[in-house]
């Protein structure tokens, strides 16, 4: 693909604010990125192997295998741990001894009396029990078989705070098992990382980590999976990350900044549907304020277009007010069914023309209101096919957060690291979030889980949500603030803005992998830093400008990735921002509501959310709606009009006949008196 430059610009100022400017790269230099060595004998270990491999690419860090065999394989082994870029070495117990402990343990130690950190994976009962004594400094002295048919329960989590962090004291599900249980010998210098418990009194160590005053050593027995019934399935994020548990911990402490890791925690709460008016059903907007303000939280209005020139002036002064608590973001268009679902029932012109309408609605609401919204999607229902994100995209959609991240048609990765992250972009090149819905249970371990990996933490529900009181997610919002006190809650806007991972180079820059087409990037640091910022682009996106801070800014676009160089002084933030060339002019969309069936539609929903929730089997029957995605009525009622009225009528007879009733008690009451 041809070089793609737009006008460069220099920004006036000091000298520092000279060096603000951006410059081609063609791409990131290998170089400047931390290695990890993997090192085995003859003998084969599948499944650690993989796990390494998938977790050196989730973390972007460079796997070097070196097989120890001859003296040359051993020698260039030692070169290798001796390079400064190394970060860790993981090695299988059968090939720890093809090398001399003094020579490994110099060869491990850095400047400052740093020390590179081992872990030896693989061991096992047959192995030399000697072997274990000596390499450990006698903290092990053996691992004895366990029974065959040994079936643990939970892999619990030490306190380690230094490895275990958000994690530390949680049990996950287990779904592998150790061969054999590793037995110690009591000091201070072994701790233990990972074990497994079963019934009884059965357990295992599976993670130790042993510091002497030579090396910073760890070991995992060779385990054995026995379910892996998860796989492939959205809802399995504790079985993913336990069937990677031992090596998660060890590479993320190993590699630290080195790895892709986030700028920070974010979390969101999203309310689906709700319009600005006081009540919206349970929603109560200023004694949700309330609450947002003693338990510290954020709410986001995923807000119907359809309803753009409907506000009321009370609460429009209330968002305006607070900006910090309230936000407001696109629920799909008109909110028919699956307006954004299958081909064919809404063909991909139609889903384009539901997003420009969309987009022209809410630069009405925001002419009407003053109230910012963030262009980011919420489906209806459920999420889009591939190609309609790549239509979000084009038209300038910060991203989508659904149940979830993956579009409707495309089957969900095995990958288990593709669990490890709530936001993906791997289809279209869109930020595709998955978020947790508030009407159960809250997911205690996964909000641990997110939290240790730096995911943010994205929730939803809708206005029955409040039904048992507007304190209903206050249970949700201290628990994440307790696990992580850092945590910022804001917008779906600003997590999008904040979804880029970052990590350290060699050189003392920071490589950046942006997944909005917007980012703030920020330097943390107290001087000025280089960022190295990369980006996927489809072969087929035409980009119109990238800008920094509004600037025109030079970039690079070739070979399906833009990449360019930012320097950023010390403690600022840059915004960056990509605009794609679309067809879209808001100001020439027609924003009418012309369509019938949307209209009867709105109003029923309006209906059910502002007046059948008053009532307790009213209640019952709208979260029955949401809790069991009750849209095959609507696509009933779309093709059965008649049945839609009939429905209606019935339901206004019903609360009539409830009024009734209840005026007659109260006059049969009065009477008696």
């Amino acid at each position: 693909m041809p070089r793609v430059v737009s006008e460069f610009s220099i920004m006036g100022g000091s000298l520092r604010r000279l060096l603000y400017l951006l410059l081609f790269v063609g791409s990131l230099s290998t170089h400047c990125v931390g290695d990890i060595v993997l090192v085995h004998g003859k003998q084969q270990y599948a499944d650690e192997e993989e796990t390494i491999q998938r977790l050196a690419g989730f973390y972007g860090v460079n796997l070097l295998t070196v097989e120890v065999g001859s003296r040359d394989s051993v020698d260039r082994a030692m070169h290798q741990f001796r390079n400064p870029g190394t970060l860790a070495i993981l090695i299988s117990e059968e090939a720890l001894s093809k090398l001399d402990k003094k020579q490994l343990q110099a060869a491990l130690r850095r400047p400052k009396g740093l020390r590179i950190p081992m872990l030896v994976f693989g061991v096992q009962a047959r192995g030399d029990p000697k072997q274990l004594q000596f390499w450990s400094g006698g903290a092990i002295r053996e691992c004895v078989p366990l029974e065959s048919n040994f079936r643990p329960k939970t892999l619990d989590v030490g306190n380690v705070e230094a490895l275990t962090r958000a994690l530390t004291g949680s049990e996950l599900p287990a779904v592998a098992s150790p061969e054999c249980s590793m037995r110690f010998n009591p000091t201070a210098a072994l701790q233990t990382v990972l074990s497994v418990h079963g019934s009884g009194e059965r357990n295992g160590a599976v993670l130790v980590r042993v510091q002497t005053d030579d090396a910073e050593l760890f070991f995992v027995p060779q385990m054995e999976p026995f379910d892996k019934s998860w796989m492939g399935r959205p809802d399995s994020l504790s079985k993913a990350f336990s069937s990677l548990a031992p090596f998660v911990f060890f590479l993320s402490y190993a590699a630290g900044d080195y790895a892709w890791h986030s700028d920070g925690h974010y979390a969101n709460l999203t309310i689906d549907d709700a319009w600005l008016t006081q009540p919206y059903g349970r929603l109560d907007y200023p004694a949700l304020l309330a609450e947002m303000e003693r338990h510290h939280f954020h709410t986001t209005i995923a807000f119907i277009p359809w309803n753009f020139d409907r506000s009321e002036p009370a609460l429009i002064a209330l968002f305006r007010a607070h900006p910090e608590r309230f936000s407001i973001c696109v629920h799909g268009n008109n909110h028919t069914h699956r307006e954004f679902g299958d081909y064919a029932a809404h063909p991909l012109r139609e889903q384009i023309a539901d997003i420009k309408q969309g987009v022209a609605r809410m630069e009405r609401f925001r002419a009407l209101t003053g109230i910012p919204y963030d262009r980011f999607m919420v489906f209806p229902h459920a999420v889009a096919p591939e190609e309609t994100f790549g239509a979000l995209k084009t038209y300038g959609f910060l991203g989508t957060a659904n149940s979830s991240n993956v579009p409707v048609g495309a089957s969900f990765p095995t990958d288990p690291t593709f669990l490890l992250r709530p936001s993906t972009v791997a289809y279209a090149n869109l930020l595709s979030l998955s978020r947790y819905p508030t009407g159960g249970d809250i997911p205690g371990l996964e909000i641990a889980i997110q939290s240790f990996l730096g995911n943010p933490l994205l929730f939803h529900g809708h206005q029955d949500l409040f039904e048992k009181g507007i304190g209903a997610f206050n249970g949700f919002a201290d628990l994440v603030n307790q696990v992580q006190p850092t945590t910022q809650w804001v917008s779906l806007g600003e997590i999008a803005r904040h979804s880029h991972l970052v990590r350290r180079r060699e050189d003392g820059g920071v490589d950046v992998r942006m997944f909005s087409n917007e980012m703030d990037l920020r330097n943390p640091s107290g001087g000025d830093a280089i960022f190295y910022i990369q980006r996927e682009e489809s072969l087929s996106s035409a980009i119109r400008s990238l800008t920094v801070d509004g600037a025109p800014a030079a970039f690079e676009n070739s070979r399906g990735r833009l990449t360019l160089r930012l320097i950023v002084p010390a403690r600022q933030v840059r915004t960056l921002r990509i605009v794609y060339q679309n067809d879209l002019d808001p100001a020439r969309q027609d924003v009418r509501k012309r369509d019938v069936y949307a209209y009867v539609l709105r109003r029923v929903s309006d209906f059910r959310d502002l007046q059948l929730s008053r009532f307790s089997w009213g209640a019952a029957v709208t979260r029955a709606y949401y809790r069991h995605d009750w849209d095959s009525i609507e696509l009933y009622l779309e093709g059965k009009w008649w049945a839609g009225v009939l429905c209606i009528g019935l339901a206004f007879a019903g609360l009539r006949y409830c009024r009734r009733r209840a005026g007659k008690r109260a006059v049969e009451r009065a009477a008696t008196n």
